[in-house]
């Protein structure tokens, strides 16, 4: 009998099984390169972009790596030739597999200028970053980045020039100073309060700020100019000023049941969630939404025109004085006393529905009801100097208008917490409120703020 000869290539599964197995086996190798081979460089994200730096400088630095995991990161400032290290940090591999290392690592960067030794001058960050990929011949992926810096610690020079020698608690007053070097801020610090400064017109580097006095200020204790450049570098001169004493005045507020079914259906928007009776409601409106009230007039007129628009003295509607600026009242239900507030401008009352002018030339910056000070005009009069007309029954002017000395504006009303017929007139600088008497007096003007200007 004759032996049969088979011919492998009648056996095709045999050569399926064999490709498939190279095939599965050439998948892997794939798979694995891509996975502990992967090309994704590490993320650098630094908050604050470094540029200008003064004495001392503060970053967040931000870094991730999405695939093999962050495996070394080290920051330094370089100088010509000096180099320093400022942070380094090696990440342990976490496992075998390909996401090996930590993802995502945040930290601070301290940048002393003195104790690294660096000089005003050009110099470079680099942030180098590297991951557990075995791409580059195991090395991994590599992230370096290089940020140019300027570091400038020199701040510019301030001096005094001359200023007001006595201020009263809600009173004004003003410093002339000189700035050499650039600043990108300048101003009067007093008592922890900034005023800005505003150039002195035809006068070189020579700048003015008004300066105002909250009514309940019992000492001058930090008072001085300062100047900030765009590295952060700040000045200061200081100077001395003294305080004048002032007499309080009181005052009481009686409130009664009509008076509260009058007024508080007007304020049902300031009162959702608020409970119990009228009396409660009123001592909210009272305290509460005054509050709200005179924080945002605040916020509106700390940020004045650098040029001024009013000139000469700030004009008094005719009427009868009312009430005065920092009057100290006692509010009385029945007799019994319920609250206490201090009223920061003055009420004039003429007749019914009287025209109120605006006291001085300047720019309409709010125009709308305000709270308990009911339909409000507050105008910018430029160099910090603000007026506010209150409790108007209509109002003719628009925000962004600009007004002339004695044009009309509006009309005396009885909206907000207004027990009858009236203006409230205040005058504030840089969102503080401060005496309007002064700013209605032409020699206190003359002598207090134009002869600086001049």
């Amino acid at each position: 009998m004759t032996k049969r000869r088979y011919n492998k290539k009648l056996l095709p599964g045999k050569n399926i099984i064999l490709a498939t197995i190279v095939f599965m086996v050439l998948i892997a190798v794939i798979v694995v390169f891509l996975f502990y081979f992967e090309r994704e460089k590490p993320e650098v994200v630094i908050k604050g972009e470094p540029g200008l730096v003064s004495l001392e400088q503060d970053y967040t630095l931000s870094l991730a790596d999405h695939k093999s995991g962050l495996r070394h990161a080290e920051v330094k400032v370089v100088q010509n030739d000096l180099e320093k290290l400022i942070k380094e940090k090696n990440f342990q591999r976490q496992s075998s597999l390909p996401s090996a290392g930590t993802e995502r690592w945040q930290t601070n960067i301290s940048l002393d200028i003195e104790k690294l030794g660096l000089k005003d001058g050009p110099a470079e960050l680099i942030i180098e970053v590297s991951d557990f990929s075995l791409w580059s011949f195991f090395r991994g992926n590599l992230t370096r980045k290089v940020y140019s810096l300027t570091v400038d610690t020199e701040p510019p020079k301030v001096s005094r020039l001359a200023s007001s020698r006595h201020m009263k608690p809600g009173g004004s007053g003003i410093a002339v100073y000189s700035v050499k070097g650039e600043s990108v801020s300048h101003g009067i610090r007093l008592n922890g309060y900034f005023h800005p400064g505003c150039p002195l017109p035809g006068k070189k580097k020579r700048y003015a700020a008004i300066v105002g006095l909250p009514f309940n200020t019992e000492k001058i204790q930090d008072l001085w100019i300062e100047a900030r450049d765009e590295a952060g570098n700040i000045s200061k001169a200081r100077f001395g000023m003294s305080l004048k004493d002032v007499v309080e005045r009181h005052d009481r507020i009686n409130i009664s049941d009509n008076f509260l079914d009058w007024k508080i259906p007007e304020f049902s928007s300031y009162l959702k969630g608020v409970s119990g009776d009228q009396l409660d409601k009123f001592l909210y409106i009272n305290d509460e939404v005054r509050d709200r009230n005179n924080s945002k007039i605040k916020h509106i007129c700390e940020d004045s025109a650098d040029e001024r628009y009013w000139e000469g003295r700030f004009l008094r509607m005719p009427g009868k004085k009312m009430s005065g600026y920092a009057d100290r009242r006692t509010y009385y239900y029945g007799d019994q006393e319920i609250d206490n507030q201090v009223h920061l401008g003055i009420d004039l009352a003429s007749y019914r529905h009287a025209d109120v002018d605006a006291a001085n030339n300047g720019k309409v910056i709010f125009s709308g009801y305000l709270g308990i000070y009911g339909n409000t005009v507050i105008v910018d009069h430029g160099l910090g100097v603000f007026s506010l007309y209150a409790h108007l029954s209509n109002i003719l002017v628009s925000r962004g208008d600009l007004v002339n000395k004695g044009e009309k504006i509006g009309i005396t009303g009885t909206t907000g917490m207004a027990g009858g017929d009236h203006l409230h007139f205040s005058m504030l600088v840089n969102g503080i409120f401060v005496d309007p008497v002064e700013w209605w007096d032409q020699h206190w003007i003359e002598v207090s703020i134009m002869d600086f200007l001049r």
